[in-house]
């Protein structure tokens, strides 16, 4: 376990080690330095923060073998004291996420469960934003004067599509889902609540555009899209759910008897969660 002063200072490190590099290469770039100037700035001053950086890592693991703690669990632990873990971890997933949705797969459904996916309508944004990257690109290639820097924002703006892209191939490949015996309601990737199927007492179609982010009202848990909810979900007692968040600090946990989420099939969804479809059979077709 680590002070929480050393937990600051490692944080400090990393933020310094980035900017010192970037200004770096960016007086590089633009010739306000030069490549030997570069060389002795790296050196002098990002080797020894880089090597501040990894030290602080490698005390942080061992201490947690020491502790007990198994070779994942202590690395997922020493990089979860990272600033940059969190963007870093949804980047990975993003990325993969994009693999399982070019696959034609889903993560993380229950073998014999039904999924409902909720991703109608999310490829508008993503094909504008295609469209303008392209227009982007092509205009600045023309008014950039210096190579380098054209080189670097075309790269940008493919990365940036490619995250975006990733972010919507999270939602498609978690679908909410539903078994024999519970109901699962995932959002970016995380479950935010399961519940037993006998703790529902009603569900019916229900529009609502009230909310357009995930978030807790009057003990009613809304999971929207761009389009709002389309169900409508009442509980007999209530449930911890989830809200999902990109830094830990931000997640909370709530209590709700109610909840209204988005379904691109709702009565498919409200047939099924009745029992009026057969999940079972509806899943080995």
């Amino acid at each position: 376990m680590k002070f929480p002063w050393s937990r600051r200072f490692h944080g400090t490190a990393q933020w310094v080690t980035l900017v010192v590099l970037a200004v770096n290469g960016i007086l590089l770039a633009t010739h306000s330095i030069s490549p030997h100037t570069a060389v002795l700035l790296f050196v002098g001053v990002e080797l020894p923060l880089a090597g501040a950086v990894v030290a602080g890592l490698a005390v942080g693991f061992v201490a947690q073998r020491r502790a007990g703690s198994g070779t994942r669990e202590s690395i997922s632990a020493v990089l979860g004291d990272s600033p940059f873990w969190p963007i870093v971890r949804a980047e990975i997933r993003g990325y993969r996420a994009l693999w399982l949705w070019l696959s034609g797969r889903v993560d993380g459904v229950e073998r014999g469960a039904v999924a409902f996916s909720s991703s109608r309508g999310s490829m508008v944004v993503p094909v504008a934003f295609a469209a303008a990257t392209v227009v982007e690109v092509g205009v600045l290639h023309l008014l950039l004067p210096w190579a380098w820097l054209r080189v670097v924002v075309a790269v940008l703006s493919i990365w940036s599509l490619l995250a975006l892209l990733g972010f919507l191939a999270v939602e498609r490949v978690h679908p909410h889902y539903l078994t024999d015996t519970h109901l699962v309601l995932r959002q970016s990737g995380t479950v935010i609540a399961s519940i037993g199927r006998a703790e529902v007492m009603a569900a019916s179609r229900c529009l609502r555009f009230s909310e357009t982010a995930p978030t807790v009202v009057d003990g009613r848990l809304h999971l929207p899209n761009a389009d709002g909810t389309t169900i409508d979900i009442d509980l007999g007692r209530p449930v911890r759910v989830n809200l999902p968040a990109l830094l830990p600090s931000r997640r909370k946990v709530e209590l709700v008897s109610r909840i209204s989420v988005y379904v691109d099939e709702p009565a498919r969804f409200v047939a099924a969660l009745r029992g009026d479809v057969d999940v079972s059979r509806v899943a080995g077709d």
